[in-house]
């Protein structure tokens, strides 16, 4: 079958900014006027544009925009604002509560006590008014009968004006379909229905006797609907107790406390005309922009991002750790236990952009990547033991640490590295130095690559298939030992990844040297130790809660694959990645998809993995995560019965989402949000096994290679068009 190329085009991309110069809990009311913000407060107004916040001379109440103007009350004047400066409109005898346009543009208004309707330049009063209302909203004005006229009061609920004499009708929730007595806030859409938001959820009102309730939306959250937002076009926004939803092309979306808002209460929200939004939160205000672009314009923020943000010393690709919440500038690279590892995947999606693009830069980037990894074999002396991680006299932390396996250099005792090296370090290292061979290499490099593999793969034959550290001991993980991954119990959750794995370095390590030992040793083990066997379904089905090895395995199998000769071989191979695959695929994995649409000619889900791309956010930034509220979501107790937490069934939207390296768990619900969410922990102790189920904190990043490993391999293998 000839590979499929989805060509996804341009998409909505959001970001956001954060405004901490004003306390939320004193903001009053928020709206746009064109692109610009203006926000009154308790004390002050203020005006934001571009970035910048600037105090006005007068203070606002309450902000109304309507029809492309800016109103304001003042107390008990109600005043137009334009260019930052307010002029006085009417004057009531009490304060200026809400406005409201009515579709055949009748201009209503209410004060503390009275209905007032726009009368040429005049305001004509029409009836008083119930106590604490707090919210208008007029269809039209129909000179006979005035049921189209609604206020919502906090205490006596939402009331319809009503007949020639004009009084109110309680709309109550004993007798109606509305949800409760405290009415947050009211709009009338395009077609004439009443939208009620209550502290009870949300509701919509044919102006009859017809009500669409809030648990009849099949994913519209309970409790409190406090602001809402309709656009001329239709598009609705609303500010609730558990972060912004939206309703856009009939579809409900949901900005929510980590990524978007700095508190899960939303209590004001406010769109401009090319929709930004600006939700107020009692820690302060969210600007939420969205543009247009494609994935390749995204890979392009995220391959300078790397460079900026995520690459450390001579070129290892490491997370971003932060010393203020949310702040990449005041960030800093730390060493970790995976810097092979993460460095490999990386210098891979370079590899792979190379070979795509022709760009220079990219080269000059795997380049940097491939040498740092060199280096960490180069560095313990051993030959063919590979070091961890390296780190200098003036990095954080040197010098400390676990002193049987933090090592200082021979050559340099400015420089310390890492032992103890596991397997995963030598799946970074065989992807990327075969990728690297294949796509980037000139004649010198390829023998420099295949002279650094040989001496791998012979220290690890040589050490009856371990990693063997400088103390003489095998290190804990790097074991492909045949009699303990077939006859050891306690090694069988890695038999069957780490049968891939050694089968997997013996056939890159063969097909940069072309010598024949390493193909009579991967045939040894095949025929003599059923590893292929081993590799037939090498992933444990385990209720989706062991991740570790995910990324492990679809690391692998590329290149048993891509460098195996015999298709009867493939075949074999491609019962275990298939079988893997298809129980990943419910993550909707860019990495996972993309590897196997690269290695069959078999549908990949190739329009879920380039979804998931579009919604990664662009900060990277690992933001708690709150969504446990919504409507849309399944819990799954299955792992209860592993002696683990409960879990997501299927996993959310990425931007959702705990950002998370691939061996991470994306079936998280809510994660560093245990302030404002009760999270049942205490059966979930064995987070050390379980990467990434907690410490969601807004204190560190994702590293970029998540997003450009699978969109440049992607594009290489004419998946996903420009």
């Amino acid at each position: 079958m000839e590979k499929y190329t989805l060509n996804f085009g341009k998409f909505k991309q959001y970001d956001k900014k954060f405004i901490t110069e004003i306390d939320g809990s004193s903001v009053t009311s928020v709206a746009f006027c064109g692109e610009t913000l203006y926000i009154a407060t308790t004390e002050n107004t203020f005006e934001y544009s571009e970035g910048n916040l600037k105090k006005l001379s007068f203070k606002a109440e309450k902000l109304f925009s309507e029809n492309g103007r800016l109103y304001a009350s003042m107390g008990k004047i109600l005043s137009e604002i334009k260019n930052g400066k307010s002029k006085k409109i009417a004057e009531f005898n009490s304060s200026v509560i809400d406005i409201s346009t009515g579709l055949d543009g009748s201009f209503w208004l209410i004060t503390e006590d009275t209905l007032y309707l726009k009368d040429g330049s005049e305001f004509k009063e029409i009836v008083d008014l119930p106590s604490e209302v707090v919210a208008l909203a007029a269809l039209d004005n129909k000179a006979k009968y005035a049921e189209t006229v609604y206020v919502g009061s906090s205490v006596e609920g939402l009331l319809s004006m009503k007949g020639k004499r004009r009084h109110w009708a309680e709309l109550l929730p004993e007798n109606t379909g509305v949800m409760s007595r405290k009415i947050n806030c009211l709009k009338i859409d395009a077609l004439g229905h009443l939208w009620v938001g209550t502290d009870d959820g949300l509701n919509i009102y044919d102006g009859r006797n017809y009500w669409f309730k809030g648990d009849d939306f099949y994913s519209i959250p309970s409790g409190s609907f406090n602001d809402m937002y309709f656009a001329k076009d239709g598009k609705k926004y609303f500010a609730t107790n558990t972060g912004v939803v939206t309703l856009i092309e009939g579809k409900i979306s949901y900005f929510s406390y980590g990524a978007w808002l700095m508190h899960p209460v939303v209590t004001k929200i406010a769109v401009s005309e090319n929709g930004t939004i600006v939700a107020v939160t009692p820690r302060g205000l969210s600007v939420i922009t969205s543009q247009y672009m494609t994935l390749s314009e995204k890979a392009k923020h995220f391959d300078d991002f790397s460079v900026k943000y995520n690459t450390r010393n001579e070129g290892y690709h490491v997370d971003r750790i932060l010393r203020k919440y949310g702040d990449l500038e005041s960030g800093w690279l730390p060493n970790s236990d995976n810097d092979g590892l993460f460095t490999g995947l990386y210098c891979a999606s370079q590899c792979f952009r190379y070979a795509t693009t022709g760009e220079k830069e990219a080269k000059e980037n795997a380049k940097r990547a491939v040498e740092a990894m060199i280096k960490l074999t180069e560095v313990t002396g051993k030959s063919g033991f590979t070091a961890r991680a390296t780190r200098y006299k003036d990095d954080p932390y040197f010098g400390t640490g676990n002193r049987e396996e933090w090592h200082v250099c021979n050559d340099n005792p400015d420089c310390e590295w890492l032992g103890e090296t596991s397997s995963d370090e030598m799946t970074g290292h065989y992807f990327a130095y075969g990728i690297y061979f294949d796509l980037v290499a000139d004649k010198k490099e390829k023998k420099k690559i295949a002279e650094v593999v040989k001496k791998i793969t012979d220290h690890i034959i040589e050490n009856n298939f371990h990693l063997c550290d400088v103390d003489g001991v095998p290190t804990t993980w790097a074991n492909w030992e045949p009699d303990l991954l077939n006859n050891d119990d306690r090694w069988y959750f890695e038999k069957g990844t780490n049968s891939l794995e050694i089968l997997s370095f013996l056939k890159t390590t063969y097909h940069v040297t072309g010598d024949e030992k390493y193909n009579k040793v991967f045939d040894m083990l095949i025929s003599k130790h059923h590893y292929a066997m081993n590799c037939m379904q090498y992933k444990c089905e385990d209720a989706h809660i062991a991740h570790i090895d995910d990324q492990l395995d679809f690391t692998n199998i590329y290149p048993l694959i891509v460098y195996t000769d015999s298709e009867a071989q493939k075949e074999i191979f491609k019962m275990g990645l298939t079988h893997h695959y298809e129980y990943e695929r419910i993550e909707r994995s860019p990495f996972f998809n993309i590897v196997y649409g690269a290695l069959t000619n078999r549908p990949c889900d190739i329009e879920n993995a380039a979804k998931s791309l579009s919604e990664m956010n662009l900060d990277l930034i690992v933001w708690p995560t709150y969504n446990s509220y919504r409507k849309d979501i399944e819990i799954d107790y299955a792992p209860q019965e592993l002696g683990c937490a409960p879990q997501l069934k299927e996993p959310v939207e990425y931007s959702s989402r705990v950002l998370m390296n691939y061996d991470g768990n994306q079936f998280v619900c809510d994660s560093g949000v245990e302030e404002f969410v009760s999270i049942n922990t205490k059966n979930a102790n064995r987070a050390a096994a379980l990467p990434n189920t907690s410490g969601a904190n807004g204190m560190r990043t994702a590293m970029p290679y998540i997003y450009l490993l699978p969109y440049w391999m992607g594009r290489y293998y004419g998946l996903l068009g420009d």
